[in-house]
């Protein structure tokens, strides 16, 4: 079976977006991870000042903005580049990551939850749209970058 990944952004007590995404075949802090990276990609491209992200795992959420080396850095680009970009339109921006148990059963959190865990789909072949591939192409992309700006004249290092 293939992971879900699934973002739910409201805005005044009304939803305004609703994505859901598979995940392919992969770990639990791959999805939790994607899914940060969806959200605050989506959020920021919304005329928001405050982004309030509620997830059941603050450790995935302090990987995600982690800036040391480790294995699954491309989601830390991927999500601080959102994020700068976020932040440097007004100083009044902020985001806010909010922990909720999946035992409070919280009405938001278990409309989530019920959402990705409804949905069984088999994992086929090649999974050409599954984390592993876009988690692939988003460090080539980041690698790709990097030396373009290291061979940059400006700003050689």
């Amino acid at each position: 079976m293939q992971a879900v990944s699934t973002i739910h952004i409201w805005s005044l007590g009304q939803q305004i977006l609703f994505f859901k995404t598979l995940a392919g075949r992969t770990t639990t802090l791959d999805t939790k991870l994607f899914a940060i990276r969806l959200s605050t990609a989506k959020a920021t491209s919304i005329a928001i000042e405050h982004i309030i992200l509620i997830i059941n795992s603050l450790g995935s959420t302090r990987q995600a903005v982690n800036p040391s080396v480790y294995p699954k850095q491309a989601y830390f680009l991927a999500v601080c580049s959102v994020l700068r970009l976020f932040f440097s339109q007004s100083y009044s921006y902020r985001i806010d990551f909010w922990d909720c148990s999946s035992k409070a059963e919280w009405f938001l959190h278990q409309l989530v939850h019920n959402n990705v865990t409804n949905i069984r789909v088999a994992a086929g072949l090649y999974l050409a749209t599954s984390i592993n591939f876009l988690y692939f192409k988003s460090v080539i992309s980041y690698l790709d970058t990097w030396r373009t700006l290291f061979n940059h004249p400006t700003i050689q290092g």
